[in-house]
């Protein structure tokens, strides 16, 4: 009986292990409005849940960014904490110094990266914009840049992730109006046994570095 139980419970885990991890990324911005959301869906569907960001309010450069993000678990249906967070020059150097440091205690951490981004696959990837300057002849420059940006950065991402979907890019002008709207959805799929095996790797390179451990448990789990 024994024997079944262990046999279980390995089939369990190597099930759970198979199991895709899929995050989905929206970001909608309509004038001066935003909304980001970040979902993540895995462990055949045990595990929901969800990122809002519905607020983000400009000050100035001095002041910086008002940030209010909400986390959302999608199982539940219920909203679990609700941050607020102002982003600063400060704040933006701090989180610039610590990803620095991070990066020095551990052993090429770039090629650890690059690796791991091979094992995403994008499923979906819709962009859409629409943008008018109020002048014809403004609006087809803006069109054309727009087009630019997106065919750079969508060469960039699949330099690292493989795309398993045909990427929908949309630039509609708007002419003889004064308007931007942009609206992104991306889906990315990655399995949760190379997530193991990802954290595993990362590990053993962060302790060939005398430190590292220390250093990274301090950045991270800094108050």
């Amino acid at each position: 009986m024994n024997y079944w139980i262990i046999a279980a419970v390995i089939v369990a885990v190597v099930a759970l292990l198979s199991s895709p991890i899929r995050c989905r990324l929206t970001i909608v911005r309509e004038a001066q409005d935003d909304d980001i959301t970040f979902d993540i869906h895995g462990l055949y569907g045990m595990l929901k849940k969800r990122i809002a960001v519905p607020f983000i309010q400009f000050k100035n450069f001095v002041e910086g960014v008002n940030v209010e993000a909400a986390y959302i678990d999608k199982k539940e249906h219920q909203v679990i904490s609700v941050k607020e967070e102002k982003i600063t020059k400060r704040s933006i150097k701090e989180s610039f110094d610590n990803a620095l440091e991070l990066l020095r205690n551990c052993f090429h951490f770039h090629e650890w990266l690059t690796v791991t981004l091979t094992h995403v696959r994008c499923i979906q990837f819709d962009w859409k914009t629409s943008v008018g300057i109020g002048d014809a002849p403004e609006t087809a420059m803006a069109t054309g840049m727009i087009w630019g940006l997106k065919s750079t950065m969508l060469g960039f991402l699949s330099r690292y992730i493989k795309l398993d979907a045909r990427p929908k890019l949309q630039v509609i002008p708007q002419y003889n109006q004064t308007r931007f709207s942009t609206e992104v959805l991306v889906k990315l799929q990655i399995s949760m046994w190379f997530i193991l095996i990802a954290g595993i790797r990362l590990l053993t390179r962060i302790l060939k570095i005398k430190g590292g451990l220390k250093t990274w448990r301090r950045v991270l789990f800094k108050a």
